[in-house]
């Protein structure tokens, strides 16, 4: 089975344009591995991040991008075969390498899903769901009653979110980058949305708010933002920090220099936290890929909730699953024309 597979590479850091299609050798299996046919492939900051070269743990260039798909299982290890047999259909975590014909995984990251869901609506699960639920619930502990911030309230994991949040009874607010999205976001549920670009929402917070702050701030954005925010907690508030997507506000990387001065001018002392009872909360969906309980025990709620339909992604748009495709999808994040998910789908 194995042989030269078509990839979307990143051969240098640069703009969108930089993605080319590569043949290359596709992995050995190992016994716990399947290989996946690649039909969906969704979109995210962290993707545009590697591509400006601001990925830590990116791999060697080139590379492909591409952290959760939707397909078919092709090939299988024993163990991996065992769990899910060839010709299964599955949505799947990827560590890199999703914008491909195929991908290798060890099975427990990929799940088993119904023929009625779609590819699209599949890949646009993983990365975002898992993330929303990681941080309003488990790090976050959301409550009913609280009040929660979510940051880019019109993007996958803000939706993700509200989605969430409709089950748990919280005031949520949001920030978004337009008059638009912030008024489909308070049709969709949330109570208040703030345009970031006009607005300055730490003002409109405190009087919106008479003088309250937020239990919770889920924050995507980066150290301007979470300066900000430690300001707008409650006592016993808490923010769950999780991107840095301020550092890729155009399609070039941002000079390395001045990001590390910036990141250097925001830290956080202890004994402040302590002291004003606020509390910060890290978190890397990547990292915890290597916990395969936790890992699997998510994308099995995760594929539960969508066959009730207790969660319901939000599809944006679809690109094709091709360079110039692959190009068009960044530009269309980096310009912020999104609301919710970004997905590359084959034969597009």
């Amino acid at each position: 089975m194995r042989g030269p597979m078509r990839s979307i590479v990143i051969p240098k850091n640069g703009p969108p344009s930089v993605f080319v299609e590569r043949d290359l050798e596709e992995r050995r299996l190992k016994p716990q591995d399947v290989r996946i046919q690649v039909e969906a492939a969704g979109v995210n900051f962290a993707d545009l991040m590697g591509r400006v070269g601001l990925y830590p743990d990116a791999p060697a260039l080139p590379y492909a991008p591409g952290y959760e798909v939707a397909g078919t299982v092709v090939e299988a290890g024993e163990r991996g075969g065992q769990a899910l047999p060839v010709g299964t259909r599955v949505m799947a975590t990827t560590r890199f390498w999703g914008y491909a014909d195929r991908v290798r995984v060890p099975h427990h990251w990929a799940v088993a899903i119904p023929d009625d869901l779609s590819f699209p609506t599949a890949a646009a699960v993983p990365v975002n769901y898992l993330t929303a639920y990681l941080a309003l619930i488990h790090c976050g502990g959301a409550q009913a009653g609280q009040r929660v911030l979510v940051h880019g309230g019109a993007g996958g994991v803000g939706l993700a979110v509200l989605n969430l949040a409709r089950t748990l009874d919280i005031e949520l607010y949001a920030t978004a980058g337009s008059d638009e999205k912030c008024g489909r976001l308070e049709s969709m549920g949330v109570t208040r949305a703030f345009n970031y670009r006009t607005d300055d929402y730490a003002a409109a917070t405190r009087e919106t708010l008479g003088g309250r702050g937020y239990h919770l701030i889920l924050d995507p954005l980066g150290p301007e933002s979470f300066q900000k925010g430690m300001t707008l907690l409650e006592p016993l508030g808490r923010i769950v920090c999780y991107g840095f997507s301020t550092l890729v506000t155009g399609p070039k990387r941002k000079l390395w220099h001045a990001v590390k001065k910036l990141l250097r001018a925001h830290k956080v002392n202890p004994i402040t936290l302590m002291n004003e009872n606020k509390g910060i909360h890290g978190l890397n969906l990547a990292h915890l890929f290597t916990e395969r309980e936790l890992h699997s025990w998510g994308m099995g709620q995760l594929r539960d909730r969508l066959v009730s339909g207790d969660i319901q992604p939000v599809l944006d748009t679809t690109f094709p699953l091709t360079a110039e495709g692959a190009a068009d999808a960044h530009q269309y994040l980096h310009d912020r024309k999104n609301f919710g998910k970004v997905v590359l789908v084959r034969d597009a």
